[in-house]
């Protein structure tokens, strides 16, 4: 698996039914072929001027399901999952959430939708704390006068439920790559999404922070 591989990830609401699996025939397992697509794409084109960056493509997601989106530079993985987040719009092409047909018209009305996305370039205040960043622009904006004990209840919670063992009291700036990655993943869970984008996870980990990443997917 390349480390430039956007993943892509329903979250489950127990972590008892957070990984499914294919049987040993390499087909479908009876769990996964019973459910209907949480998420489908179907035949997305995007172009910028004169570069066709996706022509026809079509994807769906299963509950449960974790899919790595494999291809070289320039195959159009981020742009799909970039039109996923509402990032870019699509020229041509259908998005179904759950069955029902929608359009995303930007990162906010993603969220809105249980959709969240992390960037390979992670979107930090680096002299704020792991809390003070999970929490900033969800209505809590102030760093001096926000209350932040209810909050940090919160993703104590989180952090135990998905497996992301961090201080929130740690300054990012003085942390590893991994454990800035878990913030990052930890936003998007305090938000409420329900599919989870990673945009090359792996770029910058160890190997120990690559199994660790994958650890907590499962």
């Amino acid at each position: 698996m390349s480390a430039g591989t956007p993943f892509l990830t329903p979250l489950p609401e127990n972590l008892s039914s957070a990984w499914f699996h294919t049987d040993c025939t390499g087909k479908p397992g009876k769990e996964i072929m019973e459910k209907q697509p949480i998420l489908e794409l179907k035949n997305i084109r995007k172009t910028f001027d004169k570069l066709v960056a996706l022509d026809d493509v079509s994807f769906s997601l299963l509950p449960g399901e974790i899919h790595g989106l494999l291809g070289g530079n320039g195959a159009g993985k981020t742009t799909l999952m970039n039109i996923l987040y509402g990032l870019y719009r699509k020229d041509q092409g259908e998005i179904f959430l759950n069955g029902e047909k929608i359009e995303i018209n930007g990162p906010r009305d993603a969220l809105k939708r249980g959709i969240g996305m992390v960037h390979q370039h992670f979107l930090q205040i680096a002299n704020y704390t792991v809390l003070e960043n999970i929490v900033l622009g969800t209505g809590i904006t102030n760093r001096y006068t926000m209350q932040l004990q209810p909050e940090a209840r919160k993703v104590e919670e989180l952090c135990q439920r998905f497996g992301l063992p961090v201080e929130l009291n740690a300054v990012i700036s003085t942390l590893p790559i991994g454990t800035r990655q878990k913030v990052e993943i930890l936003k998007a869970l305090y938000r409420g999404v329900k599919i989870l984008i990673l945009d090359e996870p792996t770029t910058n980990l160890t190997p120990q922070e690559v199994d660790a990443l994958f650890e907590s997917l499962r």
